[in-house]
This record gives C-alpha cells, structure tokens and sequence, in this order.
C-alpha cells in the first residue's frame, strides 16, 4: 500500500513538474476578498497565458483590472521555485507594498502546499521568500538601481505602466536577463509614450523580443454586456480606458481631450514626406502664400522635467 502511495505522488510530482496549470489548479490555494481561500481554478485565457510564459522568455501584457494576472504570475513563480534550483525571481512594482502584494501571493499558496510538493524554506518574511533548493523571489520598490546587481531567473514589472523611471530600471535589469532570465511585464495602459506602450507596440510590430498578450474586460467568462454597464455607470472615459478596455489613446493624463486624440490617429494621415534634423518636420502640403498659417511650438525637452 505504501509503495502504491508512493508511486502515485511520484506520478503526480512529475506532471506537475511539466505543467504550471495542472499544478495551479490541482494543488494551489489562493485568497479571495470575500470567499477567502479558495483553488486557484484557471479561467481559459489564464491558462492561455501560463502557457505563453512557458514558450516565451520576453511577456509584456496590457490588462483589464481584476483578471488575476499578478496572482498567475505569483503561482507561476511559485511553481519556478517549486520544481527548479537556484531560480532567483525578482519583483518590482511602484511601491514596495504593491510588490510585497505579489509576494504574498506566493506565501499563501506555498503555505497551502501538500506536504510532498512543498520545498523546505530557508527565508520567509512579507519581502521574501526563499527554499533550501536554492530558489526564491523578493520584492523590491522601484529604482534606477533594482535589480543592477542581480542574476535573475524572471524578472516581474508589475503595473509597468505606472512605475517611475522605468527606462532606466529595465536598462540596468535586462542586462541580468542575457544569460536567458525571463520577464513578465504586466499593466493597465497609462497613456502613450512611456516604457510600456512603446514595449507593448514594438511587441505588436515584431521589432523587440517580447510576445504581447492583451487581456480587456470582456476575456473573463463572467462578464457580459450588463456587467460592464453597471461597472462603468459612474466611471469617467479615461477611466473605462485604462480600467478596462486597454486603450492606450484614451487612458492617461493628456493634454488633448482623448476623444480629439481618437480622432486625430483615425483620419490624419502619413504625410507626403519628412525632412529637417532627424526628419522632424513632416510636409504634408506646400507653403501657400496666400493662406494665414498657425505656428505652435512645444517648448519642453521631452523628458518629463522640463514644463517651461
């Protein structure tokens, strides 16, 4: 009898080993905010999405609020540290607390483990967690320096979109990442022209090395037409775009009314031709002398610094 019970956890052992989503859903606990806790049960986009941080070393993904995407990718570095040595994963979010959230993720649902599938820890505390096997993963706040100095097998952006001087952060991190590290970069939009959304459309145009997953409100089976009615009754456009719908146009603080932004990147044009220093002066019709002209000049750096 003995031997047939070892057998059968051997059996399972290995296919968990093999499939993060069989593990999530057979074995792994998470805390829900009414329910308390409860198995993680993956919705199918969920399960998508494992599978693509499986066979993509490079995920960025642009989201709707409340799919459990930060709570995928606690169990998908749970099961890294779990079944893999000397897996060193690394959080950074906005703020520390927002990184610790993802950590305790992880904490739970290694608390919740069966006995022959929980690694020995090491560490445990709200920043870190850390296993006899080698592995583990912290959290840290952002800065210019997180993550510099670190050999990181997965590196976690979590609201990517929202995370001060993040071109700098990703220029020191990616360099840990050369030996085959993998990340997961995840947010909401927060407007145009930041790291994520130059990430999230050279990821669409194949010019980086990033495999773009985009999850809007409506990828939940939960949630119909009258779902979204009474969740945007009392919520501005700019938030219904950042919230739900992964619009990058029209989320953000923006100077131009999104609406005008919408309409602008709908009926302009390419124009005829560019020219100037660094091609900068785009022409999309030739001096008339005999129209009045409007000239307006942005005077800033374009660095976020400079409001003159």
């Amino acid at each position: 009898m003995a031997e047939q019970i070892k057998e059968v956890i051997k059996k399972e052992y290995i296919k968990c080993a093999q499939d993060p989503a069989y593990f999530m859903k057979k074995y792994c606990m998470i805390q829900h905010p009414i329910q308390g806790k409860i198995p993680f049960d993956l919705y199918d986009f969920q399960e998508k999405t494992i599978n693509e941080f499986q066979e993509k070393r490079m995920n960025v993904i642009l989201k709707a609020r409340q799919l459990g995407i930060s709570t995928l990718t606690a169990g998908y570095s749970l099961w890294m540290m779990t079944f893999q040595q000397d897996k060193n994963i690394l959080v950074i979010a906005t703020k520390q607390e927002v990184a610790k959230n993802l950590v305790t993720k992880v904490r739970v649902m290694h608390a919740n483990l069966p006995s022959w599938l929980k690694q020995k820890c090491v560490e445990d505390n709200k920043l870190s967690l850390r296993y006899k096997n080698g592995s583990q993963i912290k959290a840290v706040s952002s800065g210019e320096d997180s993550g510099r100095s670190e050999a990181l097998s997965l590196l976690v952006l979590d609201e990517a979109a929202f995370i001060d001087k993040i071109d700098g952060i990703w220029a020191a991190a990616s360099q840990t990442l050369s030996t085959g590290g993998q990340c997961i970069a995840l947010s909401t939009p927060n407007g145009v022209g930041n790291w994520f959304h130059k990430t999230c459309t050279d990821a669409e145009a194949k010019a980086n090395n990033f495999n773009l997953t985009v999850l809007p409100w409506h990828v939940h089976p939960d949630r119909d037409q009258e779902w979204y009615r009474k969740e945007t009754k009392n919520m501005s456009r700019r938030q219904i775009a950042q919230e739900l719908e992964c619009n990058f146009n029209t989320s953000g603080d923006t100077v131009i009314d999104s609406e005008d932004m919408e309409w602008l990147l709908t009926n302009v044009c390419e124009p005829k031709y560019r020219t100037g220093f660094d091609r900068n002066i785009w022409m999309w019709q030739e001096f008339d002398p005999s129209c009045n002209y409007l000239m307006v000049a942005d005077v800033a750096r374009g660095d976020g610094e400079d409001y003159s």
